[in-house]
């Protein structure tokens, strides 16, 4: 049985509350974890780690990041995912965890089609000036995406053809770029104004050397709600 260290539970990008956890112990052996739930219609989850609940319901659209100690410098850990409400499981993988690496673990899809995503969290500074991103295409009712940054030239497309519940390679983009605009369009061969899905303009919420992933999904647990960007910051060296 491993035990499981949650550090922190932030909701979208707001800090609420945290545990009662004692600082960890460097001398363990361990691999950090950010679980995240965006199942649209899907209120709460429960998180089981290695026969370990994690003690709160996780809501949609947010992520709990903690670590899970090892037994060697790589073991596989099973994650499950249960329905808060009915206990059903929903979803359960494992994945051979490695000393000192981080991953995100997501819990996507549709309800009755929940689909989990763990990856390895690339921490690798970027380039001076740059930004490094994740996509992750969580709007349930929308086909392939195409993703601009700081325009909609093709020169300009970070992520062509990704569909639903998929998770990009990360990729690097110049922060004044992202920072003046992120288009979110339906995939076509050549950018179309009639297929865009949003723009967003984050301003100041982007910082250059940062690490982020960045979630296209409704702005509720109503499917139907309108689409935003959702944007939490990833571990970087």
């Amino acid at each position: 049985m491993k035990k499981l260290v949650l550090f922190t539970i932030i909701f979208s990008l707001f800090f609420l509350s945290c545990t009662d956890e004692p600082e960890p112990d460097p001398e363990k052996t361990r691999a950090y974890c950010y679980l995240y739930q965006f199942v649209p219609g899907l209120e709460n989850v429960n998180w089981i780690v290695d026969d370990i609940e994690v003690p709160n319901e996780q809501p949609y659209g947010s992520y709990f990041p903690g670590s899970v100690i090892l037994e060697s410098v790589s073991e596989e850990i099973n994650f499950t995912v249960k329905h808060a409400g009915t206990g059903d499981i929903l979803e359960s993988q494992s994945f051979t965890l490695e000393e000192d690496k981080s991953y995100s673990v997501i819990i996507t899809g549709a309800e009755l089609d929940p689909v989990m995503l763990i990856q390895e969290i690339e921490t690798s500074r970027p380039q001076s000036g740059n930004v490094k991103f994740q996509v992750l295409h969580a709007a349930i009712l929308k086909d392939s995406i195409d993703v601009y940054m700081g325009g909609t030239s093709p020169d300009r497309r970070v992520v062509s053809d990704m569909d639903f519940a998929e998770l990009s390679d990360p990729f690097e983009a110049k922060d004044y770029d992202a920072r003046a605009a992120i288009t979110v369009a339906v995939h076509d061969s050549a950018y179309n104004q009639d297929n865009v899905l949003l723009t967003s303009l984050y301003n100041d919420l982007i910082v250059s050397g940062a690490n982020y992933l960045t979630v296209v999904a409704p702005s509720t647990i109503d499917p139907q709600s309108e689409l935003t960007l959702w944007l939490f910051d990833l571990p970087v060296e």
